[in-house]
């Protein structure tokens, strides 16, 4: 075939072109569309960088979360990654492990009343470390009051110890009693853990000895014959019973026997006569059989309830934002320095039995205030009608304070009394210790007298201005029960003694735009003169006539209100507890610390039972002669052990940092709850 000139050229561009066209469609769809496609050397493409933004200053919003479909379920807290989320057992039980820690730290201070706080705080944990803890310092502590307060925590948690921790407390308790640290109703607690085992000689010896020490005629002891009834019947015992009916033979022993035996639950009506030991015998002869069927099992102790200080708490009700349980006991010193305290006692005509009252148990007073302050110092003012006082000033010599209050009686004529006047001498008429963090200046006004209008505006000015100086003014209201019962087990049983209403709001001084103005006479001035110091008033019941001190009031001996009364009567209850045992609660709690009063108040008690030992009470003398009537027997349910902190009942308050205070007002005691 021929090709013209024209011709090959033309060949030879579309054999090219195919050419061209066949290595494109061999290519990579990717180098096809990128332009200026590099070399492959089979070197991994890094990423390409970000373009960087221009820094306009301006802080970046952060991106939006993408929104999630709501279904309505619960959304679990989130955790950073590694980290698991604690159960509400959990944070507890770590809660009470910080505690524990913070309590064991406090409970080895030089400061012994701070030790008893921190025992006091961790008797709340129920914890088998907290336990253990405890018997160790039962062990350790060298203060008798210390070696009580662990005592009673024990006896709180009776139900948790193993037989060996009980078998520890039961040998620290022998030793406690060789000590005599068991006195006033610190010996109702001891009885009832004597009585949750099967009798021992010592504990035998115990119950002989308490029957030939107390006395059926002071109200002191009453609560304790009344545990020693129910210690007869757990025991079941014939020799013990036995022995309280030979005490039916004789008048002075009569009386303490026959109580014994009715509140063991003797079926038998009150007697009192010399018949009483025939009556007895023949239904011990009917009932000895039952009586000693059975006697405690060798684990009753696991059944022993609370007295004084409050047991282990129930995890269940714990509210871990509550303060009570963040609250590790910032304290620093509690045992204080100096401490200044003034009586002004009212000595007219009616008060002779509480003038009586003081000379026995000034003697508790010393003893409790020479262990909550290295430097304590009393005074005393008696004041009467007519502008009269007298009065010994502030002295750290109690012999010479012991001396001057023997010789104290009634004086002065028919009339009212000389509040101010008694209040002006106690202010001024001793050097009072300086005011300081730890140093106290208290009174207590004591009568059994409204206060008159007159009176009272002068007492006022002065408290207001003794209590920016530092003062606290406490009034005592001494006044008769409404209705004394001749018989004490026809009213529920109670362990624990009375309570004391906490002061109102901080405890600073409250006053009023005006002077308060309450009539010619009212009681609520005592209220007044208290709130001008930040102080408290109460009202302390007790039978006229000096009933229950220990001895038989007769004809007037004891004041115009003296009543007769029967030869072969029981003392009286004190409505709330005893005077004595309800000023010091009041007192020291306040001295303390009034800010942990749900931790010092059972302190005190435990203190002011203990010092019961120093007071004298007279040995039991009585003649036979009519028995006055008595009421029937409660037979109803005791009055529980003290109520356990909890979140379940209302009514029973969870105690906190500020439990004891007295917040809500009583119009018709003028702003106070008293008891």
């Amino acid at each position: 075939m021929r090709i013209g000139m024209w011709g090959l050229p033309l060949v030879v561009a579309v054999a090219v072109a195919l050419v061209l066209v066949v290595v494109v469609e061999a290519q990579p769809a990717k180098a096809a569309t990128a332009p200026h496609a590099k070399k492959d050397t089979g070197a991994p493409v890094p990423p390409k960088p970000p373009r960087a933004k221009k820094d306009t200053g301006a802080p970046v919003p952060p991106k939006p979360p993408r929104a999630k479909k709501d279904t309505g379920a619960p959304v679990p807290p989130m955790a950073p990654p590694g980290v698991r989320i604690l159960s509400r057992e959990e944070k507890i039980q770590r809660r009470f492990e910080s505690l524990a820690r913070a309590y064991t730290l406090r409970m080895e201070s030089p400061d012994w009343i701070l030790r008893c706080l921190a025992v006091i705080s961790m008797a709340r944990l129920p914890t088998e470390e907290a336990t253990a803890t405890l018997i160790e310092r039962l062990e350790r502590e060298s203060k008798p009051v210390g070696k009580l307060v662990v005592w009673q925590a024990l006896l709180s948690r009776a139900s948790q110890l193993s037989p060996e921790q009980f078998d520890t407390w039961q040998k620290q308790t022998g030793k406690m009693q060789d000590d005599n640290l068991f006195n006033g109703d610190l010996r109702i607690g001891l009885l009832e853990m004597l009585s949750a085992t099967p009798l021992t000689p010592e504990s035998r010896r115990t119950f002989q000895n308490l029957f030939k020490t107390t006395n059926s005629l002071d109200s002191g002891d009453i609560p304790t014959l009344i545990a020693m009834g129910r210690a007869l019947k757990a025991w079941g015992d014939a020799a013990l019973v036995d022995q309280v009916l030979r005490g039916l033979g004789s008048p002075s022993t009569a009386v303490r026997a026959e109580l014994i035996l009715q509140a063991a639950g003797v079926e038998v009506p009150w007697t009192r006569t010399p018949k009483a030991r025939q009556v007895y015998a023949e239904w011990w002869k009917a009932n000895r059989d039952a009586f000693t069927a059975s006697e405690p099992t060798a684990t009753g102790w696991k059944r022993l309830k609370p007295q004084f200080v409050w047991g282990p708490v129930d995890p269940k009700t714990i509210d871990l934002a509550d303060t009570w349980w963040h609250d590790e006991l910032e304290l620093g010193h509690l045992q204080l320095q100096n401490f200044d305290f003034a009586l002004a006692v009212d000595c007219s005509r009616s008060m002779r039995p509480e003038i009586e009252r003081l000379k026995r148990d000034m003697a508790i007073m010393v003893a409790a205030f020479r262990l909550v302050a290295r430097e304590p110092r009393i005074g005393l003012t008696l004041f009467a009608p007519g502008g009269l006082t007298e009065g010994m000033p502030l002295t750290s010599d109690f012999n010479l304070l012991g001396a001057f209050l023997r010789q104290a009686d009634i004086f002065g004529p028919a009339g009212d009394e000389a509040w101010d006047l008694a209040l002006e001498r106690t202010v001024a008429g001793s050097k009072w210790v300086a005011q300081g963090q730890h140093s106290r200046r208290f009174i207590v006004l004591m009568s059994d007298e409204p206060i008159t209008r007159a009176e009272f505006l002068r007492a006022y000015t002065l408290s207001v201005g003794a209590g920016k100086a530092g003062f606290k003014i406490y009034g005592v209201m001494i006044k008769p029960p409404g209705n004394t019962r001749n018989n004490p087990l026809s009213v529920p049983f109670n362990r624990t003694g009375g309570t004391v209403p906490g002061v109102p709001g901080d405890g600073k001084p409250k006053l009023p735009g005006a002077v308060p103005s309450r009539g010619a006479k009212s009681w609520q001035y005592y209220d007044d003169i208290a709130d001008a110091t930040g102080a408290l008033a109460i009202n302390v019941q007790v039978p006229q006539g000096g009933w229950g001190l220990g001895i038989l009031p007769s004809g007037k001996s004891m004041g115009k209100n003296t009543k007769a009364v029967s030869p072969m009567a029981v003392a009286p209850l004190y409505p709330g507890g005893g005077p004595t045992n309800r000023v010091l609660t009041m007192v020291l709690r306040d001295a303390i610390n009034p800010q942990y009063a749900d931790r010092v108040e059972p302190f005190v008690k435990i203190l002011v039972a203990y010092c019961q030992g120093y007071a004298k009470s007279p040995p039991e003398q009585r003649q036979w002669g009519t028995p006055n009537k008595m009421e029937p027997n409660y037979k109803g349910r005791p009055i529980p052990a003290a109520k356990q902190p909890t979140q379940a009942k209302p009514e029973a308050k969870q105690p906190g940092k500020n439990a004891g205070r007295t917040g809500a007002k009583n119009k018709k005691n003028g702003g106070k709850k008293k008891n």
